[in-house]
């Protein structure tokens, strides 16, 4: 019996051996006896040659159950068959690719390649001086009561490698020597681990990943407590967890979406330019004023979006007009597709206890429910807690607050999701073209759904059904899928567009913004924003310049915050500018729609990570504040106050956008860069298919073509239609 780990919590158990093996075909079926001399089980399965499944089931403890995450013809699959052979020492299952080998006496597992090259394995030898183990091994955690809470493993961390992925996370891109916790909840900024949308997704530099099938709160030490290991603890009873292979971040990418989806291509239209009225018009008279501005000041766009105050104060969310504000809504709608524009809306998936609606939800059971006394969950959450922004700046009391506390409907309740659907047909038929899911993280641990799970193992799956829900109801209405959501799971990818929160309007929280673009990115989710200028606090001119830069060179823009957003409002000089990148980002709208076509075959986003476009490079690692926008542009925005920043250019011949000055990499370049500056270089060979003088994105087909060739190198583009 081996020592028990040194930093072992109460009721913590573990591996000790393989007592018995049921070789079925597909599937190897191990018994396990733990310290403590109980039995638990793991069942073994190669789903492709490239994809492993291990299911953990302690002892007592129920198999786990697939998750929404996963997609139907993915879960329907059957395992291949794997040739098991036992020597009495080590078990073996081949695969066609990939072989996993478990010893028996003392219990480790590790999965060799063909050429019998090992890529990932448990570190049974890592222990303390007094021969302790110092992580925590394939185990479990019980309660008082004997419950298992917790399932538990570790693996060796190689000292070359890297970790990316964990969903939106705003800390440094490259994981290792970070504690990250997958459970998602309301970041408030983007300057910590906290986040909107939280994945259990590690990809690895040594050529694999581990996607991890629950929704429970999960917490990744990546080599905190030991340099040479990493554990995981979910915090449920079994535990699923998929095995993924590849030899480049790419490959993994690719692989890891055959699990979860890849995106569907949004419309056309959704990659122009959305501005809304956020925090700051409420009424239709002046969102009708921001219309006018576009065109006062020659700004392409092809979005408006209405904030919060489209609906009546204190009853969001219950999809009725404020008829006050906007006293003629259909002539309002009316103005803007005149002008071509299309109009997005506020939502969120909780119901304020002061409408009708709540009542009405309440008595058919359409909203989840305490635990003690069966009736509905009443919370407090971000608006119920802000007084309703006037700029002043107070305490709110549960009368003057931004909304009334609300309850959360339930959906995994089939018919909650019809009605919670239905109250979206009426709006959209109106004109409205797609909704802003926002909210979705206050769902509490203990809250009952109605599949029988609480908020424990369902708080991270909940947003994935709301943005489908929402999705769904939307393309049936209006032939195309779109949201524009806030929080996300695994899956996600397959409702999009997300954004990224509410960040500060300062510096800092622009660069754990790229950060956390990059990291989504890295993560299956290839369609991302964030809030030009930050959300919270008015920006500085140079800040929203700059932040303006960066956003109008991500897969999908929005101006948006608690305060004005327009570039009208930052003076001569920022308007200016901001107005080239707008029509800049126009000109190229042929190539971002090329790379969001390839990214729904892929799985790449269409802003790059430096160690996803670059596998072969490492001092790709830590380059996490610039990135590749599509095959061709490498994108290095400025995230400080400054005007200058060290660019790195990988292998190769790359050419200053702005210049035509030639460089050949691998070299890291200062780079001076003045107000109206992007840091931009092209990939020497690439061939750029541009628009030019959009207005508005096409319906159809772009009418004229005009490709940008920038001779030598070896590198393309193709324009997909």
């Amino acid at each position: 019996m081996r020592p028990t780990p040194h930093n072992a919590p109460p009721g913590f158990d573990w591996i000790e051996t393989i007592s018995a093996v049921n070789p079925a075909q597909s599937v190897l079926d191990l018994a396990l006896r733990t310290a403590q001399n109980r039995e638990a089980h793991l069942h073994v399965a190669q789903i492709t040659p490239e994809i492993w499944r291990m299911t953990f089931i302690p002892p007592g403890a129920s198999a786990p159950q697939p998750t929404p995450m996963l997609i139907d013809s993915f879960r329907e699959r059957m395992p291949n068959a794997v040739m098991i052979n036992d020597d009495g020492e080590v078990i073996a299952a081949q695969g066609s690719a990939f072989t996993t080998q478990i010893e028996r006496n003392s219990f480790s597992l590790r999965f060799l390649d063909q050429d019998g090259r090992e890529r990932l394995r448990d570190n049974p030898g890592d222990i303390d001086g007094l021969g302790r183990p110092f992580v925590l091994p394939l185990g479990f955690i019980t309660d008082a009561a004997g419950a298992v809470t917790a399932v538990t493993q570790s693996f060796h961390l190689r000292q070359d490698e890297h970790f990316f992925g964990f969903g939106e996370k705003f800390t440094p891109l490259d994981k290792r020597g970070q504690r990250i916790v997958t459970w998602t909840q309301d970041a408030f900024g983007s300057t910590s681990e906290r986040s909107h949308k939280n994945i259990p997704l590690l990809l690895s530099t040594r050529g694999y990943g581990l996607f991890l099938d629950t929704g429970a709160r999960v917490t990744w030490d990546l080599g905190v407590t030991s340099c040479q290991s990493y554990t995981i603890t979910a915090e449920c009873e079994s535990l699923t967890v998929y095995y993924i292979f590849g030899d480049t971040l790419s490959d993994l990418l690719y692989t890891y979406t055959e699990i979860t989806g890849r995106a569907p291509l949004p419309p056309r239209w959704s990659f122009g330019l959305w501005l809304s009225g956020a925090g700051t018009y409420r009424d239709q008279a002046s969102h009708e004023a921001l219309i006018d501005g576009l065109e006062q000041h020659d700004i392409p766009a092809d979005v408006l979006h209405v904030d919060t105050w489209w609906l009546r104060w204190r009853l969001y969310c219950d999809f009725q007009w404020d008829r006050a504000a906007f006293p003629d809504v259909e002539g309002f709608i009316a103005k803007l597709k005149a002008r071509g524009l299309r109009l997005t809306l506020w939502e969120h998936p909780y119901m304020s206890i002061e409408s009708d609606l709540f009542n009405f939800g309440s008595e058919r059971g359409y909203f989840l429910t305490r635990p003690d006394t069966g009736q509905p969950y009443i919370i407090d959450y971000g608006l119920s807690l802000a007084p309703r922004p006037d700029g002043v700046i107070r305490t709110a009391t549960p009368e003057t607050s931004w909304n009334a506390r609300v309850a959360i409907i339930d959906l995994t309740n089939e018919d909650a999701v019809r009605w919670f659907q239905e109250l979206h047909r009426p709006i959209l038929r109106m004109g409205a073209d797609a909704f802003k899911t926002d909210f979705g993280e206050d769902i509490p641990r203990d809250a009952i759904f109605a599949n029988g799970q609480t908020g424990a193992t369902m708080h991270n799956l909940y947003p994935l059904l709301y943005n489908k829900a929402v999705y769904e109801v939307t393309e049936q209405e209006k032939g195309y899928g779109l949201v524009w959501s806030r929080s996300g799971t695994a899956g996600s990818q397959r409702y999009p567009v997300c954004w990224s929160g509410d960040p500060a309007a300062d510096f800092d929280s622009l660069a754990c913004t790229i950060r956390g673009g990059l990291s989504i990115g890295m993560s299956g989710v290839p369609f991302w924003s964030s809030d030009i200028g930050g959300y919270r606090g008015k920006p500085s001119p140079r800040l929203y310049v700059r932040w303006a830069q960066f956003g109008l060179f991500s897969s999908h823009s929005r101006m948006h915050g608690d305060s004005p957003r327009e570039p009208w409002h930052y003076g001569t000089e920022a308007l200016d500018i901001v107005r080239k990148y707008v029509k800049l980002r126009y000109t190229l709208l042929p190539y971002i729609y090329s790379a969001a076509v390839e990214a729904t075959r892929t799985g790449v986003p269409v802003i790059r990570a430096m160690p996803l476009a670059f596998p072969d490079d490492p001092n790709c690692y830590d380059k996490d504040l610039q990135y590749m926008f599509g095959p061709s542009l490498l994108v290095a925005p400025i995230y400080d106050e400054g005007d200058e920043r060290n660019v790195y250019l990988p292998a190769g011949e790359w050419i200053n956008y702005w210049t035509g000055e030639r460089y050949t990499g691998p070299l890291n370049l200062h780079v001076k860069a003045p107000l109206d500056t992007l840091p931009l270089f092209v990939r020497a060979g690439a061939a750029i298919p541009t628009a030019p003088n959009l207005k508005r994105v096409p319906e159809g087909d772009f009418e004229e073509i005009v490709w940008q060739v920038y001779s030598g190198g070896t590198a393309g583009d193709v324009l997909n239609e």
